[in-house]
């Protein structure tokens, strides 16, 4: 399991966040995911052998938001 932060530009409420969120749960290997528009970001915890880096951030591009930067743990 990996836990990775976006970085992301355009949410500007809840909804917005509960849409990125709704996203990401669609994706395999998804174990918990959390956005935040006062923060700009989204926390996702992952299991890295289902899911990439490159695949959370095109689905999170795909709600119409920017990843900005993104960076995960080492384990």
């Amino acid at each position: 399991m990996k836990t990775a932060q976006f970085e992301i530009e355009g949410m500007t409420c809840n909804s917005q966040c509960e849409h990125v969120k709704f996203e990401l749960n669609k994706l395999e290997g998804i174990i918990n995911a959390s956005a935040s528009y006062e923060n700009k970001n989204a926390v996702v915890q992952f299991d890295n052998s289902k899911a990439t880096l490159s695949q959370i951030e095109n689905a999170i591009n795909g709600t119409g938001y920017k990843v900005i930067s993104s960076k995960a743990d080492q384990k």
